[in-house]
């Protein structure tokens, strides 16, 4: 998993083609480490790679969420594909979530 830092103290992952019961764990404790510990408050999760996502995949989403607006920033997910973008209305995350289709509409929002 790619992580680049962008302006203003933005951090960006490139998420892995599946998030399942296999990885998912492993990529919950890199973005904590990499992100949340070392004090960025702006993270956005890029998915133009990720074809899959199961249950346990989103739920680490939620809880990467969770953390950061417990420590005061923001999560902003970008780049879906049609049927990741179709699961996140299915189950209603699409009201919780930041989304966005590009990097660029993503930190153009969290710099507001």
């Amino acid at each position: 998993m790619k992580k680049s830092l962008l302006e203003n103290d933005i951090i960006k992952f490139e998420m892995p083609e599946e998030i399942d019961l296999v990885n998912s764990q492993e990529i919950k404790k890199t973005v904590y480490e990499e992100s949340i510990e070392k004090g960025y408050k702006k993270v956005i999760l890029d998915f133009s790679k990720t074809r899959y996502i199961d249950s346990t995949g989103l739920g680490i989403i939620v809880a990467i969420h969770k953390q950061t607006l417990m420590n005061a920033g923001a999560l902003v997910l970008i780049n879906f594909d049609s049927n990741i973008r179709n699961l996140l209305k299915m189950t209603s995350l699409d009201r919780i979530f930041n989304i966005f289709d590009s990097e660029k509409e993503a930190i153009e929002f969290l710099n507001k």
